[in-house]
C-alpha cells in the first residue's frame, strides 16, 4: 500500500465507516470491523478517532449531512412538497438507508452520551432547514400561518409528530400503515402551513 497522509487515512476509515454504517447499522461499526474493512490495523482506527462512539457519531453526522444534499437534489414542485419530503412522508428507496440509520441512532441516545450530542446537532439542522422552507414557502404565499406562532414553532411541531408517528408505525400496529403515515402527515403540515385543512 502506498503511503497515505493521516488526513487521508482518517478519510479511508471515515469512508469505510460510512459505507458499514448504511450497509449494516451501528450495531456492525465495530472498529476491528471498520479497520478489516478500510484495510488498516485497529490501532490506526484507535489513533484517529478517540472512542468507537465519537467515530460513529462523526459518521452519523456526515451521513445525515449527506441525506440533506440527496433530498436538496429531488426535484419538488411546490414548498409543500419539498418539507413533504424532508419530512420522510414520501418512500424514496435511496434514503431509506439513511432513515435506518436515524432510527438507530434515536434508540442509542439513551445508552451514548456521544451519538446522542450527535443526534442533537442533526436535528438542530434539520430543524434549521424546515424553518427555511417554511418562511420561503411563506415568502413566495404559498404558505399561510396564524399571526400567534413562528416558523421555529412549526417546524418543531411538524418534527415532532411525525417523529411519534414513525415511532408508532415502527411497532408495526395494526391499521398504520405507509399510506396512513403519509395521510396523516400531510394533515398536520396541511394544518399547520395552510392555516386550515385542504382537501
Amino acid at each position: 500500500m502506498s503511503y497515505l497522509s493521516r488526513n487521508e487515512r482518517r478519510e479511508m476509515i471515515l469512508k469505510a465507516a460510512k459505507q458499514l454504517a448504511l450497509n449494516e447499522g451501528f450495531n456492525a461499526m465495530t472498529i476491528r470491523r471498520i479497520a478489516t474493512e478500510a484495510q488498516v490495523s485497529t490501532g490506526q482506527v484507535h489513533h484517529h478517532f478517540e472512542s468507537a462512539s465519537h467515530l460513529k457519531a462523526e459518521v452519523f453526522i456526515e451521513l445525515m449531512d449527506q441525506l440533506n444534499e440527496i433530498e436538496g437534489e429531488l426535484t419538488t414542485g411546490t414548498w409543500y412538497e419539498r418539507i413533504s419530503l424532508l419530512l420522510g412522508c414520501e418512500n424514496i428507496e435511496q434514503v431509506q438507508p439513511y432513515l435506518r440509520l436515524w432510527n438507530e441512532a434515536e434508540v442509542l441516545i439513551e445508552q451514548d452520551s456521544v451519538i446522542k450530542q450527535a443526534y442533537n446537532i442533526t436535528m438542530e439542522r434539520w430543524h434549521q432547514v424546515i424553518v427555511q422552507l417554511i418562511d420561503q414557502g411563506i415568502a413566495q404565499s404559498e404558505f399561510k400561518i396564524l399571526p400567534t406562532t413562528t416558523s421555529q414553532d412549526i417546524a418543531w411541531r411538524l418534527i415532532a409528530f411525525v417523529c411519534g408517528l414513525e415511532g408508532i408505525y415502527q411497532l408495526g400496529l395494526k391499521g398504520l400503515d405507509e399510506n396512513t403515515f403519509k395521510r396523516h402527515s400531510e394533515m398536520i403540515i396541511r394544518l399547520e402551513l395552510f392555516n386550515k385543512l385542504q382537501a
